[in-house]
């Protein structure tokens, strides 16, 4: 590694550090990087990172002051700190996105999952990045107790055909691993052979009220990120439908059975409340006068109090 990758390193590990308010680490990483700058002469535009470092130890040393001291008493774990530095490793020049992945597992191990889940959606894009992105994946839906999500999603790889089959070999032996580590009795080998299963709702029907709409975050698409409201056509218990009309493709691109939508907001006459969903069916209405329009129906899996 060069003294420029090292520089460019440290200060990514810095700022990691600090955004999970390991301040007394991140002042070290900080000053490590302000004193490989300050030893070299060479890089352009010197003073103008010697002046954004000044300010980064200076605010990260306010902060620990008005902890008055405790943070700077908190370990890292010895394997947040070999994660830390060995994840820029990760980066490779010729395979675009490898230190996004860096990037991802770093949130996995520090228990950011829905984050890491959002940047390894995004790799599975990616040829030589697709095999380990889909295992981290799976590895955070387990780790959250979604084992039933993640058997939904394999299944999902498996119909898409979205792995060669060695690859695919790869990732059914790192999930029956997972599985095993987790408890979970589930034969993986027999999934391609069944429907997609739909993760079990905690929530009993007469628990749920009447609901009139629902706002939650696209998944995927062209609307990724974007958050949407829409009015409920049918509600039996758990579980709600929605229309959508086959001019908004966009939305309907955006959304797919089997995704998982966490926070949801749901509405009713008498009250909000939130929670987690899971797309059981996307659908096109074959008669009437919303022919060619999409029924969307959610199942209800969990309320957040």
């Amino acid at each position: 590694m060069n003294l420029g990758d090292k520089i460019k390193n440290y200060f990514k590990e810095a700022e990691l550090y600090s955004e999970h308010g390991l301040l007394a680490e991140a002042l070290e990483r900080y000053r490590s990087v302000e004193g490989l700058v300050r030893s070299t002469r060479g890089i352009r535009n010197r003073d103008g990172i010697l002046k954004k470092i000044a300010k980064k130890i200076e605010t990260t040393s306010q902060k620990l002051q008005k902890l008055d001291g405790v943070q700077a008493t908190q370990k890292v774990p010895e394997d947040a700190q070999s994660l830390m530095k060995e994840m820029y490793t990760f980066d490779d020049p010729e395979a675009k996105g490898s230190s996004t992945l860096g990037g991802a597992v770093a949130l996995a191990k520090f228990g950011q999952y829905d984050e890491a889940i959002e940047e390894l959606n995004r790799l599975l894009e990616y040829d030589k990045l697709r095999l380990e992105a889909a295992k981290n994946i799976l590895w955070c839906w387990v780790q959250q107790s979604y084992s039933e999500y993640a058997v939904s999603l394999y299944q999902k790889w498996l119909k898409n055909k979205l792995f060669p089959p060695d690859e695919l070999e790869s990732i059914k032996s790192y999930f029956n691993e997972l599985m095993d580590e987790a408890g979970v009795d589930h034969e993986i080998d027999e999934v391609e052979s069944q429907q997609t299963i739909e993760p079990d709702s905690e929530v009993d029907d007469d628990e749920i009220l009447d609901i009139s709409a629902v706002k939650f975050v696209l998944p995927r698409g062209p609307r990724e990120g974007e958050k949407v409201e829409l009015e409920i056509s049918f509600q039996s218990g758990k579980y709600i439908q929605m229309m959508i009309s086959r001019k908004e493709k966009e939305l309907l691109d955006s959304i797919n059975p089997g995704d998982l939508l966490k926070d949801i907001v749901f509405y009713s006459p008498v009250a909000i409340f939130y929670g987690e969903g899971f797309v059981s069916s996307k659908s096109a209405i074959s008669a009437g006068p919303k022919k060619g329009d999409f029924s969307l129906e959610i199942k209800i899996i969990k309320i957040v109090s």
